[in-house]
């Protein structure tokens, strides 16, 4: 049976398992630099998003041009960010119940902004591209085909300026040990607020990704803040690898569910997923651990006995 055969006893919108992976994926992403690196319980994400969103909305109103709003929204989203770290949680990273309760301050702060400014009213933002495609009788859009793309570029991005740049080095010595990296003349402060400048500014290209397939209100961040929590506690807080893994599974999860059952019972099965997975996560952990320990001497292990039957092979003097 070919490939083309075999997709074909799929729903036509089967596609959407991959794009609610890559939702809860891109969701995530911008929490892992607030939350999972610099330990501030952001209860400010999802405005972030919002604000990301609205920016989209707000140029577009403006020129007509909602790819320009698109491409600002990260920059708005990073410069607001900046400005709540710089003025508010500088001295909470410390303090992780301050930190959630300014965060959550912020938030609340944010959504009456949005409402004052824009009202309650839902607004939309128009889909750049437009269309789909049908791929083996699977309909795929294309906008959702251009989120799934980004979120991949931007992992890669981020796991590359995390793991192969001087920054990363530097981001990676504050988040470890703060104190040290002072010593070795890291400034502390001003790479926290790079960290959440930058998660900040992934968070609000997420909400201008995802604009175009949802209505816009002052809650919109609401929608996405506990998933991307689950996303990233389920990984492992810190693990851009686990952010991953855990997105792929819980959002797949979601979408799978959704062709059986309603929306309601699919998140409490995800929740219940979440949270099992959450207490097995540290015994899988330990057998991970455990059985590279294994493999790593059993090499050492077979020459240590190879020696042993050598010298008990050799011929006996007298």
């Amino acid at each position: 049976m070919t490939a083309g055969a075999a997709l074909a006893f799929l729903p036509p919108d089967s596609f959407n398992v991959v794009v609610l992976a890559a939702v809860f994926i891109l969701i995530a992403l911008g929490l892992h630099f607030t939350f999972g690196l610099l330990n501030i319980v952001n209860l400010a994400h999802g405005e972030f998003l919002l604000i990301g969103a609205y920016t989209a909305f707000q140029v577009q109103a403006a020129t007509g041009n909602v790819v320009v709003g698109i491409v600002l929204a990260p920059v708005v989203a990073a410069t607001i960010g900046i400005l709540m770290e710089r003025g508010v949680l500088r001295s909470l990273y410390d303090r992780p119940l301050d930190s959630l309760l300014a965060t959550f301050g912020l938030a609340v702060i944010t959504r009456q902004a949005v409402q004052l400014i824009f009202s309650a009213n839902p607004r939309t933002v128009t889909d750049p591209i437009g269309g789909s495609i049908t791929v083996a009788g699977l309909i795929v859009p294309w906008w959702r085909l251009v989120i799934v793309i980004a979120t991949v570029a931007l992992v890669a991005l981020a796991t590359a300026i995390l793991a192969r740049t001087s920054f990363g080095l530097r981001a990676r010595a504050t988040v470890r040990n703060p104190a040290l990296a002072e010593t070795m003349g890291i400034n502390v402060g001003v790479m926290r607020a790079a960290l959440f400048a930058l998660g900040s500014a992934i968070a609000g290209l997420a909400g201008a990704l995802l604009g175009p397939i949802n209505t816009l209100d002052p809650q919109f961040g609401l929608l996405f803040l506990v998933n991307a929590f689950l996303v990233v506690i389920l990984g492992g807080q810190g693990s851009l690898r686990g952010l991953v893994i855990a997105g792929a599974v819980l959002g797949g999860s979601l979408a799978v569910l959704q062709f059986f059952i309603s929306t309601v019972y699919a998140q409490i099965i995800v929740l219940v997923i979440a949270i099992v997975g959450v207490r097995l996560r540290p015994r899988l952990g330990e057998w991970s651990a455990a059985r590279r320990g294994r493999r790593s001497s059993a090499p050492r292990a077979g020459a240590g006995s190879a020696g042993t039957g050598v010298m008990g092979g050799a011929p006996r003097r007298g």
